[in-house]
């Protein structure tokens, strides 16, 4: 059964409207509508939000109210964190709220937004151990993590607004204003003997400035188009563009590719902040996570699913794409079946060797393996590849997910040399002879369950001579399966310079 949420998101830079299908385990945002309303900035003197910011909100929040209406989506939970949890008038703000608009505002500590962000992290990526940061307009939240476990948090009182108007008064931030912005976070950052140095170098940025470097590092290098979730931003890439980038006025700065016109003016902030907490923590990179607050609150929410482990991560995620296609649940329990127990007879006959990892990888694709069918039976590799190119791909690192849109998109090897072009450098001649071995087994497994009825029960390997025989035992008419298999065989043949045998068996019902 499928139920719709919303999710309101009070920040000090943006309201936000997100919507949320759930279906079992599986969420999947299918709505994002926002208000850039800078809340921060109608805090006056004395942290008192002006009747003008009140204003835009409530006209923000009956928008959303109407669209809430028009989507039908009666679960709503409305947060705020910063913008109005500095606001000394923060219960007038509250009662407004619900007087004039019904929403409830759940006024979120610093403590936990910083929980939600993290929540989101551990479940949406792969690092087991680092630093996260959410960078808002009126705070920033940094959490410690290691073994997948909340260690230290905080939430700072600043953030790319507030940082803005105390240090770049004008439409151009100059030499000597950057420099008394770096001494002000670096010296925010030395309050706390656990900000040392950075689990395995790793910092994991959330929000959305991460996001819009991100965008603007991506184009500069052409990067294939794989989404900013997951996305590696180096130290080197970052001081470059904070080299890049400062000395731009605003207007210049709205002109630079990738860049939201709204954040244009917050950016520098959000580069200074990130940069001297590389510095302040040695670390090598900066993780990039499209998932946050929201996602974290609508996480926790999730039935029937564990995030004990990375690999616990990702068989979600591979979930998540499975549910949100529309697979054939009986197929794709097939493929894992015959993918299991082919990779087990050519490992017992040596003519494979697969390390735990790939085995991992390999399992993977075959869950996934010609997803395209979801769009149309034909060319299904293609849409495969660029579903899966394109889709967000929880739990993996880039590599991983261009490793696996390659495996399970599959159909020859000059296909694969043509998606790989768009990979250039990022594997190795041993990788692209797995990814055709592997590839072409998958294959082989998927026309063994040609009609979609599951009719093969088991199968051997076995090396004979100079071939491979392998035997397939059968509880039905096996014509569409033998067939297929004998016109698909030849790819494994050709990955593996050996002749291979299929041979047909009827399992006689007693």
């Amino acid at each position: 059964m499928q139920t719709k949420t919303g999710i309101i998101d009070i920040g000090s830079n943006t309201v936000r409207l997100v919507l949320y299908k759930e279906q079992g385990s599986a969420i999947e945002e299918f709505r994002n509508v926002k208000a850039p309303l800078r809340l921060r900035h109608f805090l006056n003197e004395k942290s008192e939000m002006s009747d003008e910011g009140v204003r835009l909100l409530l006209e923000a929040l009956l928008n959303f109210k109407e669209v809430l209406r028009y989507y039908e989506v009666t679960e709503v939970e409305c947060t705020a964190t910063a913008a109005i949890r500095q606001a000394s008038n923060r219960d007038a703000i509250i009662e407004r709220v619900k007087e004039e608009t019904g929403f409830h505002i759940r006024l979120l500590s610093g403590e936990e937004e910083a929980s939600y962000g993290l929540s989101a992290v551990l479940k949406t990526m792969p690092a087991d151990n680092g630093l996260t940061i959410d960078i808002g307009g009126g705070s920033t939240e940094i959490t410690l993590y290691r073994n997948r476990k909340l260690k230290h948090f905080f939430s700072f009182p600043f953030g790319v607004v507030s940082l803005k108007e105390q240090f770049i008064p004008e439409g151009r931030m100059k030499p000597k204003e950057q420099k008394r912005m770096a001494e002000f976070i670096q010296g925010e950052l030395e309050k706390f003997d656990w900000l040392g140095e950075a689990p395995d170098g790793i910092i994991t940025a959330v929000g959305g400035s991460a996001r819009n470097l991100a965008n603007v590092q991506q184009l500069k290098e052409n990067y294939p188009p794989l989404g900013v979730h997951g996305y590696e931003l180096s130290a080197e890439a970052l001081e470059q563009l904070r080299t890049e980038l400062s000395p731009l006025s605003y207007t210049e700065l709205e002109k630079v590719d990738g860049l939201s016109n709204e954040r244009a003016d917050l950016i520098l902030p959000a580069i200074e902040v990130f940069y001297q907490l590389t510095i302040h923590t040695k670390a090598k990179r900066i993780l990039v996570s499209s998932r946050g607050l929201r996602d974290g609150i609508m996480l926790e929410r999730a039935k029937n699913s564990n995030w004990d482990t990375a690999e616990d991560v990702k068989r979600n995620g591979v979930k998540r794409l499975l549910t949100v296609y529309g697979h054939d649940e009986n197929h794709h329990y097939q493929m894992m079946k015959l993918t299991q127990n082919m990779l087990r007879g050519f490992e017992q006959e040596q003519i494979l060797k697969v390390t735990n990892k790939e085995r991992f990888m390999i399992e993977q694709a075959a869950a996934l393996f010609y997803l395209g069918e979801y769009i149309s039976s034909n060319a299904k590799s293609r849409h495969t590849f660029y579903l899966l190119l394109n889709s967000m791909f929880d739990g993996f690192t880039h590599r991983e997910k261009a490793y696996i849109s390659l495996v399970a998109s599959f159909t020859n090897n000059s296909t694969l040399k043509q998606y790989l072009e768009q990979f250039d450098g990022w594997f190795t001649k041993e990788d692209l002879q797995k990814m055709r071995e592997y590839g072409a087994l998958l294959k082989l497994c998927y026309s063994l369950n040609s009609s979609k009825r599951s009719i093969v029960s088991d199968l051997g390997v076995k090396r004979k001579h100079d071939h491979i025989v392998i035997t397939v035992y059968c509880e039905g008419s096996e014509l569409a399966e033998r067939y297929q298999s004998d016109k698909q065989k030849r790819h494994l043949e050709k990955a593996l310079q050996t002749d291979i045998q299929i041979e047909f068996k009827q399992i006689k019902e007693n």
